[in-house]
């Protein structure tokens, strides 16, 4: 559909005009959850319980018999080196299981019609997520390389837009039409399979008696906190959940030079309002988005070309002999 009718303003005009707490107090509180993380490297784990148990059990048997006293250096060494390795695989067990969680809020401005003595406004949200988790072990290191090869980062960015309606004669004076983004309600938290097509509006009064707005899944698509509430499983299983309120800190305007550093257009987002709230029944307008998985074709397209078409990929060990041409592939793909 067209959106010529939506222009951008400029940051600073439209706080001059409006002043900022328009927007922070607009800008969506978000629930997350603390269980929202990357996978744990239990191998590791184990592999450390088990060299552990066996040093402690080489040490008294050492003891026990003797061999210290003959073999002191040979001794010695083995308990460094064990212990080093141990030093690595704690390491990276706990540098696996990082909590994901949102770091800052970008925003843009955009004017609508005006009728009247109204005019409508867009304020598009841009929640920016340290990372995103794909279920699918594999899929989630493939995954990762084509954040730090093709996207320059390993943030995950949303998007929630807000449209509002201010009175020209009384410039105070707005209200809040309501909130699109791509609605996950009932969605489990890990399942693979995700619509990014399934944009919903919702009236503003939604957002009354701390209704606030919840991540639905790992793919950080939304729902709302009354719909949290009826799905018992999602709820308590990554309970807890956190409440993040944004504010002059880290609510920012988004920049050009933003938006270069995160390869914006590779991303598959698409900035311009979705909606026209000045027309009849604008909130039953579909909206489908053919950049929608663009990380996602990016992704197999280079499984498809470096590891094959119609291959099951779902375990480590099914990428491990591919990640070096993997990657070579995805930074010829930057390349041109």
């Amino acid at each position: 559909m067209s959106n010529s009718e939506w222009n951008k303003v400029d940051f600073q005009t439209f706080i001059d005009e409006f002043s900022k707490k328009v927007i922070v107090d607009n800008a969506p509180i978000i629930l997350f959850s603390k269980k929202d993380k990357e996978h744990e490297a239990l191998n590791s784990l184990i592999t450390f319980f088990f060299l552990t148990g066996g040093l402690f059990i080489f040490i008294a048997l050492s003891i026990i018999f003797g061999f210290v006293e003959y073999f002191i250096i040979l001794f010695v060494a083995i308990i460094v080196i064990v212990a080093l390795i141990d030093s690595v695989l704690i390491y990276y067990y706990v540098r696996s299981h990082i909590p994901i969680k949102p770091l800052e809020n970008w925003v843009e401005v955009y004017k609508g019609n005006t009728q009247g003595d109204n005019v409508f406004y867009c304020l598009s949200f841009y929640p920016v997520f340290s990372g995103k988790c794909h279920p699918n072990k594999a899929k989630n290191v493939l995954y990762k390389l084509l954040q730090e090869e093709v996207f320059n980062s390993s943030i995950d960015i949303t998007q929630i837009e807000i449209y509002l309606r201010f009175n020209l004669t009384e410039k105070e004076s707005y209200s809040v039409i309501g909130y699109y983004f791509q609605y996950g309600e009932g969605t489990p938290f890990k399942s693979v399979k995700i619509n990014r097509n399934s944009w919903r509006f919702f009236p503003g009064d939604y957002i009354n008696n701390e209704n606030f707005i919840a991540v639905a899944n790992w793919d950080h698509q939304y729902e709302w906190r009354n719909d949290l509430e009826l799905d018992y499983d999602k709820l308590h299983s990554y309970a807890p959940w956190i409440i993040l309120k944004w504010d002059d800190m880290n609510v920012k305007p988004l920049t050009k030079i933003f938006k270069n550093e995160v390869q914006w257009d590779l991303r598959g987002i698409e900035s311009l309002p979705k909606l026209k709230p000045w027309l009849p029944n604008f909130e039953t307008t579909p909206y489908d988005s053919f950049r929608a998985y663009k990380d996602f074709q990016l992704m197999n397209d280079a499984i498809e070309k470096v590891i094959g078409k119609d291959i099951k990929i779902e375990k480590l060990k099914d990428i491990k002999k591919y990640i070096l041409e993997f990657k070579a592939y995805l930074k010829d793909l930057k390349g041109q």
